[in-house]
C-alpha cells in the first residue's frame, strides 16, 4: 500500500508502463485498464498534491467523455480510493 502522493504516482506509472508493454496482447478489459492508468498518470502530472488531483477528479473540470469514462471504470476504483486515503491523512 502506498503511503504518500509520490509513491501513488510511482505505482500508477509502474502499472501504466507494465500495461503499455503488453498492450498488443490485452483483451478489452485490459485495454480499459491501460486507458485508466494512462488517464490517471496524465492527470497526476498536472497536480502537486493528492488533494489537488482528487479535487480535479471530483470536479471533472475540462475532462472529455473518454476521461470521464476512464474515471468511472472499476479499474479506477482502487487507485482513486488510495488517493483519497492519502488526501485524508492530514
Amino acid at each position: 500500500m502506498v503511503k504518500n502522493y509520490e509513491e501513488w504516482k510511482q505505482a500508477v506509472n509502474t502499472e501504466y508502463h507494465k500495461l503499455r508493454e503488453a498492450r498488443h496482447y490485452l483483451n478489452e478489459d485490459g485495454i480499459e485498464r491501460y486507458r485508466v492508468f494512462d488517464t490517471l498518470m496524465n492527470l497526476s502530472g498536472f497536480c502537486e498534491t493528492a488533494d489537488e488531483l482528487l479535487a480535479w477528479i471530483e470536479s471533472k473540470e475540462g475532462f472529455d467523455r473518454f476521461d470521464i469514462a476512464c474515471l468511472k471504470s472499476g479499474h479506477a476504483s482502487l487507485p482513486i480510493w488510495s488517493l483519497r486515503k492519502i488526501a485524508n491523512q492530514k
